[in-house]
């Protein structure tokens, strides 16, 4: 008589319900974590993208003061720019000739004041004297330029409100935009200006 010397089969197991339910909940964890990482890695590089462009438009305008610089020659005018020394900050006009003003779009290519819808960041400019005493004499003089060049941030509404960039707001709406630092975004640069002696 043959025998047979099989071994028990192992019996074949599938993955229970319970098992496979844990493995679609860590899945799940992992991937909500990832997506979070991903929306947070989106947002802060596009927070150093509006950093940069506001840098490189304040050190725009702190060429442009110093441009200015070039045609003040007396103590009685500053020339056809944007100096002055009034000593509140101020929204300066968009010059046509120089194609160059205080709006800015999400490029940081210059807008005229009649198209600020596109505004995305909008430039302040404060100018004080640096010596009061010596503003009278010739070619002495200096200028503390403050430019302060500003942006919505994400959760204050939608890219392309113009409000915060209106020519028209009065002095102390101007003044005061510097302690809304939970609308806005800031970058701050200060600049000596020196007048050009008479030649």
């Amino acid at each position: 008589m043959s025998r047979r010397h099989a071994r028990p089969h192992a019996r074949q197991r599938g993955y229970t319900l319970v098992e496979l339910m844990m493995a679609l909940a860590l899945f799940a964890v992992a991937v909500l974590g990832i997506i979070s990482m991903q929306k947070i890695t989106v947002s802060s590089n596009a927070h150093a993208k509006n950093v940069a462009l506001a840098q490189r438009i304040a050190q725009a305008w702190a060429g442009q003061l110093e441009m200015d610089a070039t045609a003040w020659r007396n103590a009685g005018s500053f020339g056809g720019g944007w100096l002055n020394k009034d000593k509140v900050w101020k929204r300066p006009d968009y010059i046509d000739a120089r194609g160059f003003g205080g709006a800015f779009d999400a490029l940081g290519n210059p807008l005229k004041d009649n198209n600020l819808a596109n505004a995305q960041f909008c430039t302040h400019l404060r100018l004080s004297p640096l010596y009061p005493d010596t503003m009278a004499t010739g070619g002495n003089a200096v200028l503390r330029a403050e430019i302060r060049v500003f942006w919505l941030r994400d959760s204050q509404g939608p890219v392309g409100n113009a409000g915060f960039c209106d020519k028209g707001q009065d002095e102390g709406l101007v003044g005061s935009i510097g302690q809304a630092t939970s609308t806005y975004h800031f970058v701050y640069q200060t600049v000596g200006v020196r007048q050009h002696s008479q030649i």
